[in-house]
């Protein structure tokens, strides 16, 4: 990741189960992670490749992602929640 990501290129999900489906994708990354009022807010980029996928993720023709990377990615992701730690 560069340091000249903007706003305009990142998007911030609060759903973790879109968020770890995310994860187990090549071609979008995790940036950062931040707490609101107790809320995760996880930060995606690329924009135009993430909305893209969860337009898959939605509309069921997202190509099978194998169980245990998805786990994984819930896993992992339920660290960073509950140990206070971000991307």
């Amino acid at each position: 990741m560069t340091d000249t990501l903007t706003e305009n290129d990142i998007v911030v999900i609060r759903d973790t189960n879109i968020s770890a489906f995310l994860l187990c994708l090549e071609k979008v990354h995790l940036v950062r992670t931040e707490r609101d009022k107790g809320i995760v807010l996880f930060y995606f980029s690329p924009k135009k490749e993430v909305e893209e996928s969860i337009a898959a993720f939605w509309s069921d023709t997202v190509s099978a992602i194998q169980p245990r990377k998805l786990f994984g990615a819930q896993r992992d992701l339920k660290n960073l929640i509950f140990s206070g730690g971000g991307a």
